[in-house]
């Protein structure tokens, strides 16, 4: 059993070579051996004999001892007449099995007992003493120990050989099982390398693609928006030159004419502004949220000054990884929104403040607008998501579509907290600079 678990630990080491060639004889060796044997009863040597040469070798094996024992008789006289039968019973349990052995004992105690005990030739059970019911009964004993324990050792060796097969088996099963993973991993891998190839190619070709839309689209909006600018600058010059030779009706169409064009050419720019964070490359850095905030208030200084605005910054601010283009933009649209949407008559409250938390920062930009109803809020996010007509609030759409996709960009949040006509608490999560 120690050398083939040292041949099967060498099998399943170096793969269905020499070794798995030794595994598989062996293998077939052993089903051999387990096919020519009969039954539990048999004994470990019997094979596909018929019962009557099993039994006629039982008989044979005795008079075989008994012959032997007539040859030597003038020496031992009547001394161990059973002795020479113990080799005929361990012939018979291992060569014919279970019942001719037993047959064996019987023939066995009547050979000796009509040959060699006396009185000789004649079976006298009547008159057995002490001392031949002692020789009886371990000669039984006996001959029944060497049955049982041919029987015995037949089955455990049985059973160590159903072990070793079923090892066999397993490690063939084995053997396969790696051969089959194996394959399965050079298919992966090939399949891999064939994905991998194909998403650089595409990627590419993506790549290449965005640009040339990229270009597509700047020519679109220079071609767009000259002819706007020239619409702007004749209307223009329309109210200003022309103004005597124009009612009330015509100077209000030539004003909406320009306010329209205005109105395109900023759609025109906010629409490129949000295509080229879909697609060009930032750089994330430590940036000061205190100096981008300064930076967006100054551009509106002329706008709180005419709302009469009041922002409160709760300082200092802490400083976050992102991009200072990126944050500019989103402080920005925030600022034009709470400076913008607030009722008439109301001056805007805006109250700006962060929280540290987790390691990211939550900066918060607080007002006193109109709200947000509750089945906007999932919209106001999206492009030309508005909540007021044009003629009520100007604006184009996509002022919060910018903010959400600059913070993307950031890998960081945002969201808002609104009631409608209470006000709007919007906030930005960013990660936190160390």
């Amino acid at each position: 059993m120690g050398d083939w678990g040292v041949k099967a630990s060498s099998a399943s080491k170096s793969g269905m070579g020499t070794e798995a060639g030794k595994l598989a004889s062996y293998l077939f060796s052993i089903t051999g051996r387990t096919k020519n044997v009969r039954s539990d009863t048999d004994g470990p040597g019997v094979k596909r004999r018929t019962p009557l040469a099993r039994y006629l070798m039982s008989i044979g094996s005795v008079a075989l001892m008994t012959g032997l024992r007539l040859a030597v008789d003038p020496v031992l006289k009547s001394h161990h007449p059973y002795t020479f039968y113990f080799a005929a019973i361990a012939v018979s349990a291992w060569y014919s099995g279970f019942w001719p052995s037993v047959l064996a004992i019987v023939l066995s105690y009547l050979a000796a007992d009509w040959f060699f005990v006396p009185p000789i030739y004649a079976f006298d059970f009547h008159d057995f003493g002490l001392d031949d019911f002692l020789s009886l009964g371990g000669f039984l004993f006996s001959g029944l120990v060497i049955v049982f324990s041919s029987r015995a050792l037949e089955i455990a060796k049985r059973r160590a050989e159903q072990k070793q097969l079923d090892l066999a088996r397993e490690i063939v099963e084995r053997e396969r099982v790696q051969k089959d993973l194996e394959r399965a991993q050079e298919a992966l891998q090939n399949h891999t390398n064939t994905l991998e190839e194909r998403v650089e190619e595409r990627t590419a070709v993506l790549r290449q693609t965005i640009h040339s839309l990229e270009a597509v689209c700047y020519h679109i909006a220079h071609d767009l928006r000259a002819p706007l600018r020239a619409m702007q600058g004749f209307t223009t010059l329309l109210v200003k030159d022309y103004a005597p030779h124009l009612d009330c009706t015509g100077e209000d169409y030539a004003r909406r004419v320009g306010e329209a064009a205005h109105r395109m050419d900023r759609l025109i720019q906010s629409l490129l502004d949000y295509g080229r964070l879909g697609h060009q490359e930032f750089s994330i850095s430590k940036v000061s949220l205190e100096a981008q905030l300064d930076g967006a208030l100054a551009s509106f200084a002329a706008q709180v000054l005419a709302r009469e605005a009041k922002i409160q910054i709760d300082r200092p601010l802490p400083a976050v990884r992102g991009n200072p283009i990126l944050i500019e933009q989103v402080l920005s649209h925030l600022l034009d929104n709470a400076l913008k949407f607030v009722r008439k008559g109301v001056a805007p409250r805006i109250h700006i403040r962060a929280q540290t938390r987790n390691g990211t920062v939550r900066l918060w930009i607080e007002d006193n607008g109109i709200g947000i109803a509750p089945e906007y809020r999932d919209k106001i996010f999206q492009v030309f998501e508005r909540l007021q007509p044009d003629e009520i609030q100007p604006g184009v759409g996509i002022g919060l579509a910018i903010v959400a996709k600059a913070v993307q960009r950031m890998k960081g949040n945002v969201e808002v907290e609104s009631e409608l006509n209470k006000g709007s608490r919007f906030w930005v999560e960013l990660p936190a600079a160390e």
